[in-house]
């Protein structure tokens, strides 16, 4: 094995040496200009500092001078605030005189004007007996009274439209086609028992009494106001289904009632897709007698009784 030489070992422990003090002159070196430009900075904030402070005060100088400076026609303008403040008054006076006057012209032609709206929409509706229109916002009056005929079945009618409702189910048997009644003339009692059950179907179904209460109304109506209070009206099924719902429209009996109930003098009451006129939902049961003109004429372009008479729409008058 060979060994190292003592004069090499010195030469590399001097070496050594030389390089530890250049690093640490270059770490003195570094931090002089660290704490040179440290102190710059803070020569910088201080000069900010100052430029504000001196700013501020030559904006108060300015602020007071002009304060002192216009000092005399503050006061006057002082003393002759009584007279500006009374002709102020005045002005105010008349233009609150202008504002009254235009508010009460506003309101009379507003008046005016719901006044020619309602002569407009005033309903001049027939006295006839078979055309009286019996809705929510037409109800029955209080002491209304008819006289009843039996239709079979323990159903009843006004005694005028019997005959023409016996030759309509008969016409249609005729034709093989068998149509029963599920509900005809209904009392007040009857209709108070009918509606009071139907709020309490919603009630079940989780509406409020409120909502409940709504939704019946659109089903069954208030009672008072319904037509089979009148006696005019009947619900009507085919023999092959018998439930009261919009399949019933896909029967024979609705279809053939559908074309040929005017000839009898009755109508589809509660048309589809005009609830907002009827206030009730679309009822393919229920029927309506009119007399056979007025029921020729409704069918025909596919109107409602409302609209027929020029009556508002339920909506309307809500």
């Amino acid at each position: 094995m060979y060994q190292s030489l003592p004069g090499k070992e010195q030469t590399t422990h001097r070496e050594k040496g030389k390089q530890m003090n250049i690093g640490r002159r270059k770490r003195r070196e570094r931090l002089k200009l660290q704490r040179r430009r440290e102190s710059r900075r803070e020569k910088k904030r201080l000069l900010g500092f100052f430029a504000v402070g001196c700013a501020m005060f030559l904006i108060g100088a300015f602020a007071g001078g002009f304060y002192v400076k216009n000092m005399d026609h503050f006061v006057q303008a002082a003393s002759q605030e009584p007279v500006e403040s009374a002709a102020w008054e005045g002005n105010l006076q008349a233009k609150v005189e202008e504002m009254q006057a235009e508010i009460l012209r506003e309101s009379q032609e507003k008046a005016q004007r719901e006044k020619e709206q309602a002569e407009e929409q005033e309903e001049n509706l027939p006295t006839d007996w078979n055309l009286r229109l019996v809705n929510r916002t037409h109800p029955l009056p209080e002491n209304y009274e008819v006289e009843l005929g039996s239709i079979g079945g323990g159903h009843q009618l006004d005694v005028r439209i019997v005959d023409e409702y016996k030759k309509m189910i008969q016409a249609a048997r005729a034709e093989g086609v068998y149509i029963y009644v599920s509900s005809s003339y209904r009392s007040m009692l009857k209709q108070v028992e009918l509606h009071h059950d139907k709020i309490l179907d919603g009630i079940k179904e989780g509406f409020s009494y409120d909502e409940a209460k709504t939704l019946a109304a659109t089903v069954v109506a208030v009672p008072g106001t319904s037509e089979h209070q009148l006696g005019l009206a009947v619900d009507l099924v085919s023999s092959e289904y018998r439930r009261l719902d919009e399949k019933q429209e896909n029967t024979k009996g609705f279809q053939w009632l559908k074309e040929h109930c005017w000839e009898y003098g009755f109508i589809l009451r509660y048309p589809n897709g005009r609830t907002d006129i009827t206030g009730i939902i679309y009822e393919p049961w229920h029927f309506r007698y009119v007399g056979e003109m007025a029921a020729k004429e409704i069918m025909e372009k596919g109107i409602t009784l409302e609209e027929y008479l020029g009556a508002l729409p339920v909506s309307a008058e809500q």
